[in-house]
Formats: C-alpha cells, sequence, structure tokens
C-alpha cells in the first residue's frame, strides 16, 4: 500500500477547512416531525382523526440533556436547509479529523524509520 506524503494530507486538510469557509448557516441537531393531540375535545383528533404535526429541532447539548426547539411552520424550509447543511458540515469535520489522525501517524512512522536508519 503507498503511503501518502505529509505535505498531501496537509493540502487535504487544508482543502476542507476551506470548503467549511463556504458552508451556509446551519443548525447542530435533527429536525423531526411531531404528531400529537391539540386538547380540544370537539377536534378530530381527539375523536380518532389525523393528528396535528409539529416540527422540532432535538439538540443534544452539555451533559446529555435533549433540548427541543419548535419550528413555526413559516420556517419549516429554512430550517431543513439549515439541518441538512448540519450534516455537510459534520461530514468535514468528521474528514479533517481522520486526515489530521494520519498526519499523526505518518509523522510517528517517518520518525521511527529516521531513528532506525540512524541506529545503523
Amino acid at each position: 500500500m503507498r503511503q501518502i506524503s505529509i505535505a498531501t494530507l496537509e493540502r487535504q486538510v487544508k482543502t476542507r477547512i476551506a470548503k467549511l469557509g463556504q458552508c451556509e448557516p446551519f443548525i447542530m441537531g435533527s429536525l423531526v416531525e411531531s404528531k400529537r393531540k391539540c386538547g380540544n375535545k370537539k377536534c378530530a383528533c381527539a375523536n380518532g382523526g389525523e393528528l396535528h404535526s409539529a416540527w422540532i429541532i432535538t439538540k443534544h447539548g452539555v451533559g446529555n440533556k435533549t433540548r427541543s426547539i419548535y419550528v413555526p411552520v413559516a420556517m419549516l424550509p429554512e430550517v431543513r436547509k439549515w439541518a441538512d447543511e448540519y450534516k455537510k458540515v459534520k461530514e468535514l469535520l468528521q474528514e479533517i479529523d481522520e486526515l489530521s489522525e494520519q498526519i499523526i501517524a505518518a509523522t510517528k512512522a517517518r520518525k521511527k524509520a529516521i531513528t532506525a536508519g540512524a541506529s545503523k
């Protein structure tokens, strides 16, 4: 297996970082549709009819506490784009992390090879 140079890995990291700078606004969370009854006894939802929809963003915060944020229907298309954009940002961050790990491993291997060659 051919080893990728550290310089190439670093260029790939910089490319991903530049892509992050081009990202649109995002929201860290999942857009979820919630169906529920409204509480009005005369409403169809209380009598076995279709339940009312509400859209929420679920966010995982500090201490594993989940927060829910109600999304007004008028904002739904925009918030949906934000949630989709977060998926792209998350993927880019994951790629940067993996490339950074490869840089560390390649640097360690290079130093090990240099010290092994010097001791001969």
